[in-house]
């Protein structure tokens, strides 16, 4: 009786790992792979299908895919996205894995492209050029007693727009801007108001997405905002004993913030060969925080100290137009 029980428990597990065994080989190659484009940036929701089936499967955030291959149906890959030529990938016994499949833009000539090693371009950056516009909303209402209303008033309303220069490496963009602002030049009783606004910033980026005609980038930025205020009197000619009654006012006001946010921009291409000679047009949504309490003041040869801080509205935005370009 022993015997049997033994027998039959040897038994049971040999039939076990026969139907185990089944199942694995039933279910077919599992295959794992990337996809990108001609860049080597990673495409988000590409299909992968196996050739002749409704087995299929999309690339995530990362461009990577898996798909366990069904038994008795061609072992073969076809992979498309909107906007790119479809590709197809044969798997069989000398496949290695992670399977590396390229997507090339529809826009590009095919016969450029008949070596894969042409697939990626030399030059892996890409310089950018733009011209941007840039506002912030401030409130310098605690120097009013100081300033009085008339010059406070035209302060509390940042906005420039200047040349931005930078270079984007495979999803990382970092750039130098200058943003210059209109003079605002007002009468204000025998006085003038003359304020000039600028603004330096260094950008730092990556790209999240980055398809054929979309951009979504998270940015975090140094800015420093500087503005020049300056009273004079209105007269062409002024008595000297005037003169030094109205004693000429002068301020460079330093502010340094940084600011968090996103950038969306839409692709716009010339009709040139290559990935690397394109347009966008950018939206820019942000949240600025102050690097220093009170603003840095400086006149002619002085260093002026006080208590007295610029308010800033957190929420800043700005637009963009850029030109894409990479060295031939």
């Amino acid at each position: 009786m022993y015997r049997m029980i033994i027998l039959h428990g040897r038994l049971t597990a040999l039939l076990l790992f026969a139907a185990l065994s089944l199942q694995a080989s039933s279910q077919g190659t599992s295959v794992t792979g990337t996809v990108t484009d001609h860049r080597g940036v990673s495409i988000v929701g590409v299909r992968v299908c196996q050739t002749g089936s409704a087995n299929c499967t999309a690339t995530d955030i990362s461009g990577m895919f898996h798909l366990v291959m069904v038994p008795e149906t061609e072992s073969r890959l076809t992979v498309n996205c909107p906007g790119f030529t479809t590709a197809d990938v044969e798997i069989d016994e000398s496949t290695e894995f992670p399977v590396k499949v390229t997507l090339i833009p529809m826009y590009l000539e095919a016969e450029k492209w008949e070596d894969e090693t042409e697939l990626i371009p030399e030059a892996n950056v890409i310089t950018r050029s733009s011209i941007g516009f840039d506002a912030i909303l401030t409130d310098f209402s605690e120097f009013t007693a100081l300033l009085g209303s008339h010059n406070t008033e035209a302060m509390n309303y940042f906005a420039v727009t200047g040349p931005e220069i930078g270079a984007s490496f495979p999803r990382f963009y970092t750039g130098f801007g200058i943003g210059m602002g209109y003079n605002y030049k007002e009468d204000y009783d025998t006085l003038v108001v003359d304020l000039k606004n600028t603004l330096f910033k260094l950008s730092l980026g990556y790209d999240i997405i980055s398809s054929r005609r979309i951009r979504m980038t998270p940015i975090v930025s140094l800015r420093l905002m500087k503005s020049r205020l300056r009273n004079y009197p209105g007269e062409r000619k002024v008595p000297l004993e005037e003169y030094l009654l109205k004693k000429e006012t002068d301020l460079r006001f330093n502010q340094a913030m940084a600011v968090a946010g996103l950038n969306l921009e839409y692709l716009m291409y010339s009709g040139n060969r290559g990935m690397s000679d394109y347009w966008s047009f950018g939206i820019f949504g942000g949240y600025a925080v102050k690097l220093n309490r009170v603003p840095w003041i400086r006149s002619d040869g002085n260093r002026i100290t006080t208590n007295s801080a610029i308010r800033l509205n957190p929420l800043t935005a700005g637009i963009s137009i850029s030109y894409y370009s990479a060295p031939k």
